[in-house]
């Protein structure tokens, strides 16, 4: 029995046969019009061409593939609407045809995108789509590689082997066990030298928390990453170029005269390429003892593909990138959502007294803490402090407008593990999940999806089925054999540092009127619009705790 989609995609499709009909039935009218008006036969003429192009270059569709949305410009409609409105032209499509998934047409090709979180996370574990081959089209656009690399890497060379199944053991034995709690533990003692120098009598002055935690995050990951002694990321100037490449390097994807097109992030790429080049050079991830794990055998295994210096400096460019990117963003909304609200920082901080110390009512007491050495145990955090792991997961709820993009490899059939409904998607055709629409979804969320409930992941409160739904409608990192491997590592260093702040530090001046979340272009974590970064602030040690000592131990 035909089910009511199929039957509206077959009701479009016989739309279009009986639209070319027609134009064909006009063809002899606009004849005999010629011979009385020339004026209304080159105008009909035009019209008709038109009608005929766009339904003539329209894409295939069968009634088994996702129902179509069609644009309301035709052909080029949902080109223009991505282009004016990037990832926002999803949430404005679901909003206006509540599908679980739709093939939009553009031009003569097609692209499926999934609204829907078990559709997506279905997709996601799909062994019929890649996520590969995006490389192959956007590498060398972005980074300045040549294909030649890329096609040596995906085994495309017909000499060497598809490095990504290597390359995965890499991340997970990197970002796992020893080698996980080393690079943790790195990064957090950077940061504890941050806050240990913050003056005990005037605090630290932070004209834009933003930037303030921008370059925090860059200095201490990359140190952890790149080794203390040769780290590439030393220089300021370096870590401002990666973050100007970062805002601007949209324009890039088009792979036509970089130089000019998209002349800052190019120049800016130069510069962080330029900083790496000698580290590779002279080895340093080799004899610099402090180099981590993950860049030592990541470069070894990229070594063993034949890659040259200078091919290795243009790959790399995006592991301090891709390290820091979505993080910095989370961060930043996390504090400035805590730190805006007095009595939720009065639970937390009560929290993480308690994870610390086992006693917090002595600690809130206002009591001289004197001069101590204070340790933060990053591990377990999770557990120890459910309201604060709570709002950092609502903050990435929130700031997370990921799309993610896979390829169909062959046709294959889609099947929602929810309500059993199954789509055709054919091979070679994109498949687009935004990350926004499942984060934003009422159904799933609540009616206040769109703003910020500190409580909402509390597990405990919302009970089993409400705790999967969510799970399952939660895909910030990703899903599948491609998650993000670095998600762990991230929430361990944020919510250690949440947590020595929440205990230890008062923001002054944060203003909730001057913070606003800007719109992704690219699909990344969700920035405060320029000017909106909360104010200037002063970050000071609270009263009593001004003789403390920060460490963390993992």
């Amino acid at each position: 029995m035909p089910s009511p989609m199929a039957d509206t995609v077959a009701e479009i499709e016989s739309f279009l046969d009986t639209g070319i009909a027609a134009i064909k039935g006009l063809i002899p009218m606009l004849w005999i019009q010629s011979k009385i008006s020339p004026v209304q036969f080159l105008v009909g003429g035009i019209v008709v061409l038109l009608s005929y192009l766009f339904l003539a270059i329209s894409p295939p569709h069968d009634p088994s593939e996702p129902p179509i949305i069609k644009p309301k410009c035709p052909v080029i409609g949902h080109l223009f609407g991505l282009l004016n409105h990037q990832v926002n032209y999803f949430s404005e499509l679901f909003k206006r045809n509540h599908l679980p998934i739709a093939t939009l047409p553009i031009g003569s090709q097609k692209l499926y995108v999934i609204f829907d979180a078990p559709l997506q996370q279905a997709a996601l574990k799909s062994k019929d789509m890649d996520a590969q081959s995006f490389m192959v089209d956007f590498v060398p656009r972005i980074f300045g590689v040549k294909q030649g690399t890329v096609d040596k890497l995906l085994g495309k060379d017909g000499v060497h082997p598809n490095i990504m199944g290597d390359m995965e053991h890499v991340f997970k034995s990197a970002l796992s066990g020893d080698n996980l709690q080393k690079l943790a533990s790195t990064t957090l003692a950077t940061m504890a030298d941050t806050l240990n120098h913050v003056d005990a009598k005037k605090g630290t002055e932070v004209p834009n928390m933003f930037l303030w935690l921008q370059s925090l995050l860059s200095r201490s990951t990359s140190k952890a990453l790149w080794g203390a002694k040769h780290n590439p990321f030393k220089d300021d100037r370096v870590i401002d170029a990666q973050w100007d490449f970062e805002s601007h390097m949209g324009p890039l994807v088009l792979g036509f005269l970089p130089s000019i097109i998209a002349r800052r992030a190019y120049l800016a790429r130069n510069k962080v390429q330029a900083a790496l080049l000698p580290y590779f050079s002279a080895r340093h991830y080799e004899t610099d003892p402090s180099t981590s794990y993950f860049i030592r055998a990541r470069t070894r295994l990229l070594k063993k593909y034949d890659l040259p210096d200078d091919e290795l400096a243009k790959n790399e460019v995006a592991i301090t990138l891709v390290a820091t990117t979505n993080v910095l963003s989370t961060l930043f909304w996390c504090i400035a959502e805590i730190w805006t609200r007095p009595d939720l920082l009065q639970q937390i901080r009560a929290d993480a007294l308690l994870a610390v110390f086992g006693d917090s009512q002595k600690a809130l007491s206002g009591d001289d803490m004197g001069t101590r050495t204070i340790t933060i145990p990053a591990a377990g955090l999770d557990a120890k402090c459910p309201l604060l792991a709570s709002c950092f997961r609502e903050s990435i709820r929130l700031a997370s407008q990921i799309v993610t993009a896979r390829r169909v490899l062959k046709d294959t059939m889609l099947t929602d593990p929810v309500s059993g409904n199954s789509y055709l998607l054919m091979a070679d055709t994109n498949v687009m999940m935004p990350a926004k629409v499942v984060h934003r979804n009422t159904a799933v969320w609540g009616a206040d999806a769109e703003g910020f409930n500190p409580r909402r992941f509390m597990w405990e409160e919302l009970g089993p089925k409400v705790e999967r739904q969510r799970k399952a409608a939660f895909v910030p990192f990703g899903g599948g054999k491609h998650m993000c491997p670095g998600r762990h590592f991230a929430f361990t260093e944020n919510l250690a540092l949440m947590a020595a702040l929440a205990i230890g530090f008062d923001i002054e001046g944060l203003d909730k009127n001057k913070l606003r979340m800007g719109d992704s272009k690219r699909g990344e974590t969700a920035k405060p619009l320029p000017g909106l970064e909360g104010g200037q602030v002063v970050l000071k040690k609270r009263k009593g705790w001004e003789g403390v000592k920060w460490e963390f131990s993992c």
